[in-house]
């Protein structure tokens, strides 16, 4: 069973605990990082074709007016994948659109979807439903949600979801 990570992770000023500070390293992609090991998955990474602002406010306006998002590094097809695991921080209780673009430009049919957030507040929202219409023919699994800033500290909790989904 071949398996692939798919995520979305952004860097720069950040909200943590209610504060905003900058983190070098996207919760998410620590996350997807971790996944993608202990599963033995292929990982790539969503990247943005204009990069998103390092300040959080203005991240937060483009992304509150954006809808479609086109993103550099295309995957032609994920015919070669049973498992996909799909990667995000939870913006306004969903995936950001970067990742609406990435579900509308491929075939799920078939496919076992995994997804997975890190979030402020808000777990994963109302992700796991717009996923199951907009994945058409995936199986759709429980996603894991955990707190952004708890994405280093999380190995038991994510090896005991593992067992679960997989």
């Amino acid at each position: 069973m071949k398996k692939l990570v798919v995520y979305f992770s952004r860097v720069g000023e950040n909200s943590v605990n209610g504060q905003i500070e900058v983190i070098e390293k996207g919760y998410t992609e620590i996350l997807a990082e971790k996944i993608a090991k202990l599963v033995d998955g292929e990982l790539w990474k969503l990247e943005p074709e204009e990069p998103y602002p390092f300040s959080y406010n203005e991240c937060v306006k483009r992304a509150n007016s954006e809808g479609w998002v086109k993103y550099d590094n295309k995957k032609e097809s994920l015919d070669d994948y049973d498992v996909i695991f799909l990667g995000f921080p939870n913006w306004w209780r969903t995936y950001p659109r970067i990742v609406a673009t990435f579900i509308k430009d491929h075939n799920f049919f078939g496919k076992t979807v995994i997804p997975f957030c890190t979030n402020e507040e808000g777990a994963m929202g109302f992700a796991e439903s717009e996923l199951k219409s907009s994945a058409k023919g995936a199986i759709i699994k429980t996603g894991f949600a955990i707190k952004g800033y708890d994405a280093d500290k999380c190995d038991e909790a994510l090896k005991a979801w593992l067992l679960k989904v997989l």
